[in-house]
């Protein structure tokens, strides 16, 4: 047995745990996770300012480059977005082994992966994401929602996110987008408010 004041090495659940842990915290900290939700904010940006409605969605559903019109992105422009969030992603994947394998084998659910779900995800999305993307200044093209702003007031719990979930979610959007930055956005907004309470997720999430 172990001899008093020593200490006992940690059993494999919970070094499982601390590791889980650890890994939360960096993707939270991660430049390559922020930058996803800035593109995703910026094509939200695009599609509000263009007034994209959820006819719209429908009608674009399996036209990547139609989608991407609407957002008033050439197919060049939105082909470098694309590429860049593989990239992204790519990156996290590498970074950590464990993110890539969690990926492989358990495929997240996709909240708003068919037509008809992104074009009613959007409907509720364009309503309450103005005054969020309008306080962050992605609206302007400036970048991620800012979770130190407004949206952080004393009322409102802290923003809370999976972040590993959060992260294998916008791999997912990626894939499964085609190529339309449209459905990655919304597809991403839906991993979001799947993984994260609190904060700004109270305002936006349906």
């Amino acid at each position: 047995c172990a001899e008093e004041g020593s200490v006992r090495p940690k059993d494999g659940a919970a070094r499982t745990a601390d590791d889980s842990e650890r890994l939360e915290q960096e993707l939270e900290k991660a430049s390559e996770t922020r930058e996803l939700i800035a593109i995703r904010d910026e094509l939200a940006a695009r599609a509000i300012e263009r007034g994209v409605t959820p006819d719209q969605i429908r009608e674009t559903a399996g036209d990547a480059d139609a989608a991407n019109a609407l957002l008033g992105l050439t197919p060049g422009e939105a082909q470098e977005r694309f590429e860049r969030i593989g990239a992204l992603v790519g990156a996290l994947h590498g970074r950590y082994p464990v993110l890539a394998e969690m990926a492989a084998r358990e495929e997240p659910d996709c909240p708003v992966c068919d037509a008809e779900g992104l074009a009613l995800a959007w409907e509720h999305y364009s309503k309450t994401l103005p005054a969020v993307l309008e306080g962050s200044g992605a609206l302007d093209g400036r970048g991620a929602i800012d979770r130190s702003g407004p949206f952080a007031a004393p009322m409102r719990p802290p923003l809370k996110c999976k972040m590993t979930q959060l992260t294998i979610g916008f791999g997912l959007c990626s894939v499964k987008s085609g190529g339309s930055m449209l459905f990655y956005s919304i597809c991403a907004y839906g991993v979001f408010c799947s993984s994260c309470d609190g904060g700004i997720a109270d305002i936006i999430c349906p």
